[in-house]
């Protein structure tokens, strides 16, 4: 568990997510969908139900795991790590995902996530962290070039809302 002092002053805690939270983070995470555009799902969710969110949790290795951020006990935000530790040539690679509650947005909450999934993932053997990010997203973006990521090159085409199509840009971090 790490503990960080946010711009707005409020504590931060950082910890691995628990299975029996399950219903919470969905909860969360439902939110999250419902606030941006920037986000793989939307207000349908991700479409797990609390048991099969719980299995998820409980999944969790060294190398494929998620965050949480909490501020008064509340999830706010979450950064997972996964990998395909099934596929040897693949195993080094750690692909990240970040969610934030919008009315946290800007006060640290990322960029302390993203650097404690980095610091976890280099101790469990990762060598690189992956990212896609909506080509539009430019505080995303941002972000993660300030924290060393680089674009990589650029997805068409890959995210469809409401009729309309977007383009991911990959990023990597070498680790």
């Amino acid at each position: 568990m790490e503990k960080h002092l946010l711009k707005n002053g409020k504590e931060l805690t950082i910890r691995l997510a628990k299975a029996e939270e399950a219903q919470e983070f969905l909860n969360y995470v439902n939110q999250c969908g419902k606030e941006t555009d920037f986000l793989s799902f939307g207000k349908e969710g991700i479409g797990l139900n609390v048991e099969e969110e719980k299995k998820y949790f409980e999944s969790f290795t060294d190398k494929n795991f998620m965050l949480v951020a909490l501020v008064d006990n509340k999830i706010v935000g979450s950064c997972s790590l996964r990998t395909n530790e099934s596929r040897m040539r693949l195993k080094h690679i750690g692909v990240l995902g970040i969610t934030i509650l919008k009315d946290y947005w800007g006060i640290g909450i990322g960029k302390s996530l993203i650097l404690s999934a980095i610091e976890k993932g280099k101790k469990s053997g990762l060598t690189r962290i992956e990212l896609l990010t909506r080509v539009d997203n430019e505080k995303a973006i941002s972000l993660y070039k300030k924290l060393g990521f680089e674009i990589e090159g650029q997805l068409k085409n890959t995210v469809y809302i409401d009729g309309k199509y977007f383009d991911n840009y990959i990023m990597g971090l070498i680790i």
